[in-house]
């Protein structure tokens, strides 16, 4: 289930989809709709830009902002807001991962929440990392002056984030902590080694 269906969340359902998720709810600024037999990311997508929102969406049902949140389903992407997983919406939660597609979309409570119920998160600075990823690699091409083919930006950006998730998993291991404070952790070993390696003090 997504919640936001603006570039983050309709692209992620739809490359989701290439292997094998099936997307059974949908919520954006305009209203939620669900079908637990699977909605056609594309579809969805083509709909949201003639229509402007998820809204009336004519191939799944209309449902409330608590019973999306009550939906069952293996994965939430919140790509939408800030806060919006607080500890009342966590409660609600029915999956078994939140991976945050949003900045901050989890405040301080829903985390406790999150935590209390087991369910796993993959934390936004490591989750949605991608675009600023892709975003060093463009102002890498123009100050060289070259232009890479998408395969290529592709196979850069798969080789850094999945070395990236393991070293949060890794990190979660060995302290035994959640993934949001392993990837703090992993975060501030690299500023460490940097400082020691270049001779950079406070």
């Amino acid at each position: 289930m997504v919640q936001g269906y603006g570039n983050v969340g309709s692209w992620t359902a739809r490359l989701m989809k290439k292997n094998g998720s099936k997307l059974i709810a949908v919520e954006d600024v305009t209203g939620a709709v669900r079908n637990k037999e699977g909605i056609d990311p594309d579809d969805l997508a083509q709909y949201v830009k003639e229509h402007g929102g998820v809204v009336d969406y004519p191939k799944a049902q209309a449902i409330d902002h608590e019973v999306f949140f009550n939906t069952k389903a293996d994965i939430f992407i919140p790509a939408a807001l800030e806060n919006s997983i607080s500890g009342d919406t966590a409660e609600l939660l029915n999956v078994k991962l939140v991976a945050e597609g949003a900045n901050g979309p989890t405040d301080e409570e829903g985390d406790k929440v999150l935590q209390r119920k087991n369910i796993e998160v993959i934390p936004d600075i490591l989750c949605n990392s991608g675009g600023v990823i892709v975003s060093y690699f463009e102002w890498l091409q123009n100050k060289r002056s070259e232009f890479w083919e998408l395969d290529e930006v592709d196979s850069k950006l798969k080789k850094i984030i999945v070395s990236a998730y393991e070293r949060v998993r890794d990190a979660a291991e060995k302290y035994k902590v959640d993934w949001r404070t392993a990837a703090q952790i992993v975060a501030l070993y690299r500023l460490e080694m940097v400082y020691k390696e270049r001779g950079i003090f406070p």
